[in-house]
Order: C-alpha cells, then structure tokens, then sequence
C-alpha cells in the first residue's frame, strides 16, 4: 500500500521510532497529550530534507523550506493518532513481523556493510528503520482492518468499461527492421557524405532484390538490432523519434522506406507486418476493472477513516513558526 502523505512512509530510510513519554524533551506538537518532540522532529526533518531534492538546499525560513517543514510534521502526527487508534482497536504488530521486513529489506544489499553505509547515509539508525517498519505495517494492518474489499457487481465493472473505453484500446503496432548507417554529431561535412553515399549503395541492393537480414548484418551501425537482421520488434510508432515514425507510418507492409535521416545517420525501413488499432473486449479486461474499483472504494474508505481520526483528535502545535504555516493538500490514498 503507498502509505498515505506520511513523509515518515514515503521515506522509510528517514524515519524515526516513536516517542518516549516522559523523555522531558520539549514537544513541537502533541497528539491526544501524547508529545513529538522536537528533537525527534528536527532529525526527520534534516534527513527528509537532505532526501529532497526540491528543498535540499532551501534556506532556512525560507518559505518552501517552512512548508516542507509543516508537511514533515504533519505526517508524524498522523502517523502518532493512527498509532493511538490501532493500539484501541488491538491491532499489533509482532517484532517477527519487523525483523521479517527488515530482512527483506537488507537483502536488496550485497552485504552488511554496504546496508549500513546506506543507513549512514540517509542519517538514521538501525532501530529507526524498524520504527519505521513498524508503523508502515500497522497502516497496512488497518488499512486491512477498517478498509475490507467491496463486492463489486457485473453491473458496475460494465458501467466502468462504457465510461472510460478509450483506456481500454490497444494502438496500433508495427513490426520494423531497419539498417542505420550512423552519423556521429562531430562528423564532418566529408563524413556525413561518405555515410550518406554507404546508405544509398545499402539502399539500391534492397531496391534490386537483396536480403534485407543480411545487408542489416553486414552495414548497420546499431547495436540493438544488427544482430538480429535489424529487427526492432512490435510497437507503437510513438516509440520512435519524429522522422523515424514520419517515415513508418507512410510504409505499407512489405513496403521498404527510402533513407530518412535523423540525429542518428540514416536509416532504411522495412515494415515487416502491422497490426491496426483495436478495442480490448470487455471480458479481457473484467479482472483489471474490478481490481481498479476494489481499490478506489478501499482508498475512499480508509481516507474517511483517516479524516475522521484527525477530526477527533486533539492537536496541538506548539511550534509558532510551524503552526501559522498553511498545510499543504496532499493524497492520502492508495496502494
């Protein structure tokens, strides 16, 4: 699940552990008369923002630095009234459940070492990264909990469909070859002669009857393709730079271009096949639709959730500066 606008979750390597009641440190802002301290606070601030590239140099006051600083907070107090409220609704996360993600997690690391440097890195500790762990599966948990799969009804999967076709159409595809004679950009005006004067002797075998695999095999210049006889594979003309696909979409199948150049060299096409445009059936894409509207019924549900948890809850910041700092609208939805 993409974890809601929490900056504590989108960026799990700069996340912090809860709050220590009693710690005596100073709070910048509290949640039911549960404190986040600012100590806590400015560490995930420097480190989401050290992370951030919009605001990674931002001056200090600045105000797209302030607002960032708002948005930092304000995700941890979200995160501290849905921790309040999962412990009120018994949901619980077991250490083994921690220590399986972070291990998943340290598997994406060639060694111990180089995870470490990662931490370092993004300025945090081992046991703020399993805070961190620990609050995304909670959201996890009651997002599971509060926000339960919806029966989705024949009727509505077609309704869907009829309403929004055009994501459902395929476009048209080509299947090309081509051999490129390439023309680097520091050619000289020699140069680019003598690619040109290659490319039309390459294009008059083609004209004269030549095996356009082989000649691909024996001139063309890229690497993707000569191999293979200078096939490109099916796809959408869209793929292709503007002179390129200019010049395929004027081709019929079995149709051969003439040389058409672009920032590459020159190229000689062949369209080898086409296939036209076509409308998926509604019975193909069933399953796609109802996972679709599942899923925006499940985020509908939990955002509720969420806004009627912060309506409830008492929050108080005490921090001046952030507090006249307008929040700034963010999704709070999705997986």
């Amino acid at each position: 699940m993409k974890k809601m606008t929490r900056i504590v979750a989108a960026l799990m390597a700069v996340a912090l552990i809860a709050s220590l009641a009693g710690c005596g440190s100073k709070n910048v802002a509290t949640v039911n008369g549960v404190g986040i301290t600012t100590e806590d606070f400015e560490a995930l601030a420097a480190a989401a923002q050290k992370q951030d590239s919009t605001v990674a140099s931002a001056t200090a006051g600045s105000p797209e630095l302030l607002a960032f600083r708002r948005q930092v907070l304000d995700s941890m107090i979200e995160t501290e009234f849905v921790r309040q409220d999962a412990k009120k609704q018994g949901v619980e996360v077991k250490d083994a459940d921690v220590e399986a993600q972070l291990t998943q997690i340290k598997s994406g690391f060639s060694d111990d070492a180089t995870f470490n440097e990662a931490l370092a890195s993004a300025g945090m500790t081992l046991e703020q990264l399993q805070g961190s762990i620990r609050d995304q599966l909670t959201y996890q948990a009651l997002y599971d909990k509060v926000a339960p799969a919806p029966e989705i009804s024949d009727a509505e999967i077609k309704a869907y469909y009829d309403a929004n076709k055009a994501q459902f159409q395929t476009a048209a595809q080509s299947q090309l070859s081509h051999i490129l004679i390439s023309v680097p950009t520091t050619a000289t005006a020699d140069e680019k002669a003598a690619a040109k004067a290659t490319a039309e002797k390459v294009l008059k075998e083609l004209q004269g009857g030549a095996d356009f695999a082989a000649l691909a095999k024996k001139y063309s210049e890229d690497p993707g393709s000569k191999d293979s006889g200078g096939d490109l594979g099916w796809s959408s003309t869209d793929s292709y730079v503007a002179e390129f696909k200019a010049a395929a979409d004027k081709l019929k199948k079995g149709e051969l271009s003439g040389l058409v150049e672009t920032d590459y060299g020159y190229h000689i096409i062949l369209k080898v096949d086409e296939k036209a445009a076509a409308q998926q059936a509604l019975a193909d894409v069933t399953e796609t639709i109802k996972a679709n509207l599942v899923q925006e019924a499940r985020n509908k549900t939990f955002t509720e959730y969420l806004d009627k948890l912060k309506a409830a809850a008492d929050i108080k910041i005490l921090d001046k500066e952030l507090a006249a700092v307008t929040p700034t609208a963010t999704d709070t939805t999705g997986q």
